[in-house]
Formats: structure tokens, sequence, C-alpha cells
């Protein structure tokens, strides 16, 4: 079974509006990237929905009928998108949860599901030397001009160092 990369919106759009969605699929060699049907309808609202719509490789995954998510109470503290998610990757045997949301990582990984952040996804690229110096940080600065991500001085220092 290969590993399944399952997005949530907040990870897909910010990799749309700075061109660069392809990163993921190649970074992880994956055929296809994931997107639950209540991620593909929030980005579907957006001006983002033409460049989604371009992307062959990645395809809408509904959970299988039945999921049940009222367990633990702090799914339903969570978007639909992070809900659907979540619940995606627990049906997989290999899958990581793309995501911003600090509750929704937590909570997949209280599960057992994996889950990183931008951040994360770009220490990933840098320490395997997949992103050199220079790409990495023409990648924060898009992300930080295009989508208006926050990185703390921290995590660029570490990023950048």
């Amino acid at each position: 079974m290969s590993l399944s990369i399952i997005l949530d919106t907040d990870f897909l759009s910010a990799f749309l509006k700075v061109g660069r969605l392809f990163l993921v699929k190649d970074f992880y060699q994956v055929e296809f990237l994931l997107v639950p049907p209540a991620v593909h309808r929030e980005l579907s609202a957006t001006s983002l929905n033409e460049d989604l719509a371009k992307l062959s490789w990645v395809q809408v995954k509904a959970p299988s009928p039945g999921w049940d998510l009222s367990s633990p109470s702090e799914f339903l503290l969570l978007g639909a998108g992070e809900q659907q998610a979540i619940a995606l990757a627990r049906q997989s045997d290999q899958a990581l949860v793309l995501s911003n949301d600090n509750s929704a990582r937590g909570l997949a990984q209280r599960l057992g599901v994996q889950a990183i952040d931008i951040p994360g996804f770009l220490l990933a690229c840098k320490i395997s030397g997949f992103l050199g110096r220079e790409a990495l940080h023409e990648l924060i600065r898009d992300l930080q001009e295009k989508d208006r991500y926050g990185f703390r001085k921290e995590v660029l220092d570490r990023l950048l160092s």
C-alpha cells in the first residue's frame, strides 16, 4: 500500500496560490494528492477553483460511508474539511494529512494519524535536500506575499539557516 497524501483547505490553497502544489506530489513521490469533498467545496467557491480543476493528479475522495467522527468530541470543534481529512486518513494503511490547523493536527496525531503543517513540510524538504536554500527562500517569500502566511522568527531561522 502506498502513502496517501491528504490535503486540508489551508495547505492546499497556500500551495495553489504560489503555483507549487506539484512540490508536494513530487516530494512524497505519489501519483495523486487526495482532497476530501468538504475541502473541494470550500475551494470551489474561490478563484483557486480554476487552478485546481487543471490538476488531474488531485483527486476528490470521500471517507467511506459510516465514518464516525462524533468521538472524540474534539472532532465536533473542527471544520468539515479537517474532519473528512482525518477520517480519510484513518481509513488508510499509510496516510499523511497536510494541514495548518493546530487543533486538527493535534487530534490527528493523538488518533495515530501523521499530520504536518507548512513549516514541517518545508523543513522536510530542506533536510532531505529536495529544496535548496535559494528555492526554499523563494517559496517562503511567495507564501508570505501571495498567501500572507506568517512564519514565526524561530521557524524562519531554522528553515533558512
